[in-house]
Formats: C-alpha cells, sequence, structure tokens
C-alpha cells in the first residue's frame, strides 16, 4: 500500500479532512496515494507533524546513507510532472568528480534499466545527465513527452521542431514534435558521459 494512504489510514483521517487541514485539494491528495503526483517539501513537513513520523521517512531517505559533497543523486526513473528532489524511485549516488563539480553546473545520474537502448546504452550504465532545458542538435538528451516517464532521445532540430530519435536508430524510426504544437517535448537534460561496469569471466 502506498505510504501517504498507509499513514492516513492508521491516523483515522478522511482524504477531505487532510486535504482542508493542509490548505490543498481533495484531488492532490488522492494523486500523493496513487503515485501520480507528490507533496512538495512545506506539505511533507505538515505531513510529518501529522503523521509523526520523520521528512526521511515520506521521503524515503536512509538516514544511515546521505548524499556526500561531490556526489549525485541516480535515479531509476523520472516520472513527469515531478522535481528532481521529490523522486522517488532512486538507485543511489554517484561520484562526480572535479571535471564536473567544478563548472557550477546541475548534474544528475539516470540508470539504464533496460535493453532498449543497445548498443549505446547498456543495463545498469549509469548516465550523467547535465541539467538543462535544452540542448544541441545530435545530442543525447534525457526528455519527457505524453507525460510518460523520462526517455534517452537523439535529438535533432529540423526548421519546422524537433525529430526525437530512438537512441537504438532505424532507418525511418523517429517522433516529429512540430514547433508550437501542444505535443510538446520536454528537454530535461543532456547525456555528458556514459559509466559502465564491465563484469569479469571467473
Amino acid at each position: 500500500m502506498n505510504k501517504f494512504r498507509q499513514l492516513r489510514k492508521a491516523k483515522n483521517i478522511s482524504q477531505s479532512t487532510l486535504a482542508e487541514r493542509l490548505g490543498v485539494s481533495q484531488t492532490a491528495v488522492s494523486q500523493w496515494e496513487t503515485n501520480k503526483n507528490y507533496p512538495d517539501v512545506n506539505t511533507i513537513k505538515e505531513l510529518a507533524e501529522i503523521y509523526a513520523v520523520t521528512t526521511d521517512y515520506l521521503l524515503n531517505v536512509d538516514s544511515k546513507r546521505l548524499k556526500k559533497d561531490g556526489e549525485i543523486v541516480v535515479y531509476n526513473s523520472v516520472p513527469p510532472g515531478i522535481e528532481w528532489a521529490n523522486i522517488q524511485d532512486k538507485y543511489g549516488y554517484e561520484e562526480l568528480g572535479s571535471k564536473y563539480t567544478d563548472t557550477g553546473k546541475e548534474f544528475v545520474g539516470f540508470r539504464i534499466t533496460s535493453n532498449d537502448y543497445n548498443p549505446i546504452f547498456l543495463p545498469n550504465d549509469i548516465l550523467i545527465i547535465e541539467v538543462r532545458n535544452n540542448c544541441d542538435s545530435g545530442d543525447y538528451a534525457l526528455v519527457q513527452s505524453h507525460y510518460n516517464n523520462a526517455e534517452v532521445k537523439r535529438i535533432f532540430y529540423k526548421s519546422n521542431g524537433i525529430l526525437a530519435q530512438p537512441v537504438s536508430y532505424q532507418d525511418g524510426e523517429g517522433e516529429f514534435f512540430v514547433t508550437n504544437s501542444r505535443d510538446r517535448l520536454t528537454i530535461l537534460g543532456v547525456v555528458r558521459e556514459v559509466r559502465r561496469t564491465i563484469k569479469e569471466d571467473n
């Protein structure tokens, strides 16, 4: 059962009562409890007080293993409409290195969890992503469209829009997003490095 729903039920509070207490809509509470959205930081603090738990517990943070300086969070998936800090599906942490930390730019990690990106990216590869809302033509970028989880695509700018090609490109494949269309492509960041662990045969 969803953690927010479980805690609310344990306190015997209705969704409407909780929504009123927090100053949010009942729809918002319902979305938290069905993993469609996530409360903001201030609401997390209020919920922690109401449910008598820590904010770390609500955020699924292991207090024994907090992020160290020079590390970035690595995500298994990136749902639409949720800020980086509120994403729950975290794989762990990755040492960034001075090559990136000295730039003053923001970076996150994205773990490849499927074979969909072969042969360019392999399962368990960690992609170092520079967080930005644009990229150069030909870049591999982490993008979202159609309210789906983020995917890595190769981006090409055309005169009237953007072509987003699958990483495992086949001739004729790709999705075209017309400039100023309602059907938008959102660029979340650009792949700057691939880190791969090679397993040695015994």
